[in-house]
């Protein structure tokens, strides 16, 4: 039920008395000022402007930026003031996209404000007066005529021939007729609120006078600008990295403590321990992942760009390839938008050009409406009808649902009706096997979805004038069935979606019955359906167990779509969202990716993510996979970092139990950290297995986890063993032992990455990019290098006897092939499924 239901239900009469107003003289100058109070202005405000700093607080909230602003400052205090100044200037751009993109949400509710901002025709104090929309009240007397758009939403008190577009609104492809006529039942949704006009709906033909009667926030389109106003939802992928960053912060905090502690009891040194563990923390802390995910999503946009596809968010493409449900719009987004005539039949079902012929006549000659399904009988057809000429009409009314065109044909009168087939019935004579054959083959038309008009003709006299009464008797000639038809490559789309894991479901406003022929012709199977008549009764719970698995949403209200964006995230699915109405921006805002086209409203694209410009909808494919290369890059900067930073700092921990001093000074640790970060750019210029594009992609901690500490500790063994041939069995001294554990863990750290980036055996079945290559053994090189540098005696460095080289470079052999027998076992029994790695996150309800 709706809120509109009870002055739907209301006579015009009872609604004016209610309000206060008078249908000849509107309202008076007192009474405006009163309900302007009372009722509030027509304005949609969303609130006073959240301080500037205040808005920047909120985006550094995120736990891993907390934690790189804490190692900018561990960095400087250290002295290492190129390391801090690159740390910070990663989180000045991280902080400052995020806070532009809210911004840009914010802007989304200005424009909408604008597209109904013409002046506006009332009346007041008896006389007709042009104000604007934001001095409209509750109460006001509106007239609305053709090419103005609704000002607020208000009831008709009268009307003539008055159709309106609220597709935007509603998702319908037809236009809605408006009567004052009292609807006696319940409005379920707007779709059925035929004697309320919404605001921003714009006026196709006739004239209304209407009673305002929600103004401002409180009308349906106002409750859109609020909901795009309002905070940013969290998406699936920004979820993921908020939960990284607390795990990285628990592990951090953890082996810290440990290490300070260890080294303060048995060093004895508080102020060497105290350095020592900062550094630590530092190197732990992943300070280029922000970095990696922009230059990894900033090459994803520019790629998909170049085949139509504009992303406004860059974290949009890591959301696009965890996608797993795609909840589409009907109207304008897989269908054309565009009311074509599709069928002309005669009464038993079999093609008819003289219906054809009739339906042209009538809506050629017609002058009282010319509405879309005129239009399309008139651009489907051309005859030549000179040999016509137009007599007579009678125009079209809402209670006999239909019209008539008398035409002179060879000294002929020929009365030509077309209108709702349930009318055009009564009014004709048919023997019982045409009626029900005429029956059988309307419902058939009804039930394939199309908007079906009978077309109806007789023999008249000579008369000078004819009238409604004249419609009686008549023969029934046959149907001329409409479609809004499905764009040309929805169908391919569908089956490419599927192919790549991408269930599709549309949530519509439109009918049923045309939906369900929709998806016949696209070919996405149905498993469920959900009407909107069906939400009330349904708790969050429940519809959170139905929304898996339906297909269809019909007749749906925008909060009714929100809320089954929302549903279907609770359960964990990555949900992106594809629509061009205004109605659509809540859920375009809503979902973890929302897509629209460079054709939709302007709203709609202001709400959305990511922007097609082509009606090639399969460009979504391509989205879909550089997102899956996005995510795929970005998680092998992460698993490799985690690793091998987790097994260096538990290596530490380990070390002070049996060494005499720390393994490796502060400064060490931090320039191990700069040559693996630096070695790592590179990552998002990486190829990604094809294999691993092929279905959706999300954050699964557990597997993190089971790649931290299966690979960490394997890490630590071997760094174990360094430390026990350089120690125990080579005995080299204090700066050599630093220096061999200097260079077999930075070995180690950053030529690992072959290995961890792919499901298969590196460089034989799964090839790394040029650029990667570069970076990595540039970066291994100049590492190796220092020590045998003239700049060796800064850094505490001390070369290294061959032997003990040697021993470090079987080491670091063995360790990777030791990590690529690992790799498949965790692949094999840990993860057990190549291509599901990663698990969404739930969101929390």
């Amino acid at each position: 039920m709706t809120v509109y239901t009870k002055w739907s239900t209301l006579s015009a009469d009872e609604v004016i008395k209610m309000l206060q107003s008078s249908a000849l003289k509107g309202l008076d100058t007192v009474t405006v000022l009163q309900n302007g109070k009372l009722y509030g202005k027509n304005v949609m405000s969303d609130g006073e402007r959240t301080h500037f700093l205040s808005e920047i607080w909120k985006h550094l909230k995120s736990p891993l930026l907390l934690l790189l602003i804490i190692a900018t400052i561990i960095s400087y205090s250290l002295g290492e003031t190129v390391n801090a100044s690159i740390i910070l200037f990663i989180i000045l751009v991280s902080v400052g996209i995020d806070y532009f993109q809210d911004r840009d949400a914010r802007n989304a509710a200005e424009r909408l404000k604008q597209t109904v901002k013409n002046k506006t025709t009332v009346v007041r104090d008896g006389l007709i007066v042009e104000i604007f929309p934001e001095d409209i009240v509750v109460g006001d007397i509106v007239v609305l005529s053709a090419g103005k758009i609704a000002p607020a939403d208000g009831r008709i008190i009268e009307a003539k021939d008055f159709f309106v577009n609220q597709s935007s609104l509603t998702g319908e492809s037809f236009p809605a007729q408006k009567t004052a006529e009292i609807i006696t039942g319940v409005a379920i949704n707007l779709s059925d609120c035929s004697n309320i006009v919404f605001m921003g709906s714009s006026i196709i033909s006739g004239m209304a006078h209407i009673i305002i009667i929600q103004t401002g926030v409180k009308t349906e389109f106002g409750k859109i600008a609020q909901q795009l106003a309002a905070p940013e939802i969290e998406t699936e992928f920004s979820r993921g990295v908020k939960e990284f960053g607390f795990l990285i912060m628990k592990v951090t905090i953890v082996l810290v403590l440990a290490i300070f502690l260890i080294n303060t009891v048995l060093k004895h040194n508080i102020l060497e321990s105290f350095m020592f563990s900062l550094a630590v923390a530092v190197g732990l802390t992943p300070e280029l992942l922000p970095m990696i995910m922009a230059i990894t999503m900033s090459k994803g946009s520019l790629h998909i760009a170049k085949k139509g596809v504009i992303v406004k968010k860059l974290s949009a493409i890591p959301n696009f390839g965890s996608m797993n449900i795609l909840c589409i719009d009907k109207t304008g987004t897989i269908t054309e938008n565009k009311i074509q005539l599709i069928k002309n039949i005669d009464s038993y079902g079999k093609d008819s050009t003289s219906v054809l012929l009739l339906a042209y006549l009538n809506s050629y000659f017609q002058t009282a409406i010319k509405n879309p399904l005129d239009d399309a009988v008139i651009a489907f057809y051309n005859p030549d009808i000179s040999a016509y000429i137009k007599k007579d009409e009678i125009p079209f009314d809402f209670i006999r649902k239909k019209m008539s065109v008398v035409v002179t044909y060879q000294n002929n009168n020929i009365l030509i009706c077309k209108g709702a087939p349930e009318e055009i019935f009564k009014a004709c004579k048919m023997e019982d096997d045409l009626k029900k054959s005429a029956q059988t083959v309307y419902e058939h038309l009804s039930m394939e979805g199309f908007r079906v008009l009978a077309i109806a003709t007789k023999a008249t006299g000579t008369d000078e004038e004819f009238t409604k009464e004249d419609e009686i008797d008549m023969t029934l000639v046959g149907f001329v069935g409409f479609l809004d038809p499905p764009k040309a490559d929805a169908f391919e789309v569908i089956a490419a979606l599927k192919d790549i894991g991408v269930e599709v479901k549309i949530i519509t406003g439109d009918n049923l019955l045309v939906t369900q022929h929709i998806c016949t012709a696209i070919g996405l199977p149905i498993k469920g359906i959900i009407q909107s008549v069906e939400m009330d009764d349904l708790t969050d719970e429940v519809l959170q167990k139905k929304v898996i698995n339906t297909t269809l949403f019909t007749r749906f209200t925008p909060e009714q779509k929100r809320r089954i964006i929302l549903a279907l995230q609770s359960q964990g699915q990555t949900v992106g969202f594809m629509g061009d109405g205004i109605n659509d921006a809540p859920s375009l805002k809503a979902a973890d990716i929302g897509i629209s086209v460079n054709s939709a409203t302007d709203v709609a694209k202001d709400a959305a993510d990511i922007i097609l410009t082509h009606k090639n909808l399969l460009v979504l494919k391509e989205g879909i996979l550089e997102g899956r290369k996005t995510f795929g890059n970005t998680m092998k900067y992460i698993l490799m970092g985690l690793s091998s930073n987790f097994g260096n700092m538990f290596s530490v921990a380990v070390a002070t139990f049996f060494l005499p001093y720390i393994p490796m000074l502060p400064v060490q640790i931090l320039l191990n950290n700069f040559l693996y970060d630096t070695s790592q750019i590179a990552i998002p210029s990486d190829l990604v297995d094809k294999e691993y594009t092929q279905s959706p992609k999300h954050w699964n901690l557990k597997m993190i986890y089971s790649y931290m500490y299966i690979f960490g500790i394997t890490s630590s063994i071997f760094d174990l063993i360094t430390f026990y041939l350089l120690f125990k069995v080579l005995g080299v001294n204090e700066a050599q032992l630093r220096t061999g554990w200097f260079m077999e863990s930075l070995a180690t750290q950053i030529l690992v990455v072959f290995i961890i980036r792919t499901r298969d055996i590196p460089f034989v079945q799964s090839r790394p990019s040029k650029k990667l290559v570069i970076s990595v053994f540039t970066c291994f090189i100049i590492g190796w290098g220092l020590p045998y540098l003239p700049l060796n005696n800064f850094l505490q460095f001390q070369p290294l006897p061959t032997k003990s080289l040697f021993y470090i470079i079987i080491i670091v052999v063995a360790y990777l092939c030791t990590a690529e027998i690992v790799k498949q076992f965790i692949y094999r029994y840990v993860l057990k499924d190549k291509l599901n790695l990663y698990e969404p996150i739930q969101k929390k309800t």
